[in-house]
């Protein structure tokens, strides 16, 4: 059997070097969508316990409609939420 020179090893090498890379991504890939779900469950149970409290108390209804206001942004989000737009500033 031959041996290899060492132009052949380098190429194995980065092979193996673009393999380790791809799984690396696989496996970042699978850890970031397990952290978005997880998050995304938390929203939802604390949004939905969030939404029951304000239901059945009026004072903390009325807090958390005046942090909505004061805090969402985006203009799709305030339409959604029934919020009147933000006043467009100049720059």
């Amino acid at each position: 059997m031959a041996r290899k020179t060492d132009e052949q090893r380098l190429t194995e090498l980065q092979q193996a070097k673009d393999k380790l890379a791809a799984r690396e991504k696989a496996i970042k890939a699978r850890l970031a969508s397990k952290e978005r779900k997880i998050r995304n469950r938390r929203i939802s149970i604390i949004g939905a316990v969030v939404e029951a409290h304000a239901e059945r108390d009026e004072q903390f209804h009325d807090y958390l409609w005046t942090i909505l206001k004061n805090r969402v942004i985006r203009d799709a989000d305030r339409e959604f939420l029934g919020l009147p737009p933000l006043p467009k500033s100049d720059g």
